[in-house]
C-alpha cells in the first residue's frame, strides 16, 4: 500500500513541480518595472549613457504621475493596490538607475549632463512619494521608494561632483 501510494507521489510530483517553476518564472517576469516598449528604448539607448539615464528619470516619472493619479483619480475601487505597484516599480527603476550610474562610474563615462537633470529631478520624487495619505496597503513599499530615492540622489550628487573633477582634471592633462 505505501508503494503504491509513493509511486503516485512520484507521478504527481513532476506536473507539481513543472506547474510550480512555470508560476514562479512568470511571478519573476511580473516584477519588472519595464514595458517591453520601455525595455526597447533602454536596449537602443545602450550606447548613449546619457540619454539612457535621462530614459529613466521619464520612467521614474511616469510612475510618480501614476501614484499622482491614484491619489487624484483612482482607476479602480482600490486605489491603494495601484499606489502600491507603482511604488514599487518606482523603486526598482530608481535601483536599476543606481545599478547603470554604478557600472559608468567604473568605467569613467562621461554621463554629467544626465546627471544634472538627474539631481533635479530626484529632488522633487519624495514630495510624490508622500502624496498618498498613510495606509497600511502601500506604507511599507513608500518607505522602501522614499529611502531608494534619497540613495539615489546622494549617489547622483556625488557622482556629478566627482565626474566633474576627474574631467576636469583629465582635460589638464589632454594640454
Amino acid at each position: 500500500m505505501c508503494l503504491g501510494a509513493l509511486s503516485a507521489f512520484r507521478v504527481l510530483a513532476f506536473p507539481l513541480c513543472l506547474l510550480m517553476s512555470t508560476v514562479a518564472a512568470g511571478a519573476q517576469q511580473s516584477k519588472d518595472p519595464l514595458t517591453p516598449a520601455e525595455e526597447e528604448q533602454v536596449r537602443e539607448a545602450s550606447d548613449l549613457p546619457s540619454d539612457r539615464v535621462k530614459l529613466y528619470i521619464n520612467f521614474i516619472e511616469q510612475r510618480t504621475g501614476a501614484i499622482h493619479a491614484s491619489v487624484q483619480h483612482p482607476k479602480s475601487q482600490h486605489p491603494g493596490v495601484e499606489i502600491h505597484t507603482s511604488l514599487e516599480q518606482f523603486t526598482r527603476l530608481v535601483d536599476e538607475l543606481g545599478d547603470n550610474l554604478d557600472a559608468y562610474d567604473q568605467s569613467h563615462t562621461d554621463i554629467r549632463k544626465g546627471l544634472k537633470l538627474l539631481v533635479e529631478h530626484s529632488a522633487k520624487w519624495p514630495a510624490a512619494l508622500h502624496e498618498p495619505p498613510s495606509s497600511a496597503e502601500f506604507d511599507f513599499a513608500r518607505k522602501t521608494a522614499l529611502e531608494a530615492a534619497s540613495s539615489l540622489s546622494d549617489a547622483a550628487s556625488n557622482l556629478l561632483k566627482a565626474q566633474e573633477e576627474y574631467f576636469a582634471k583629465h582635460k589638464e592633462l589632454k594640454k
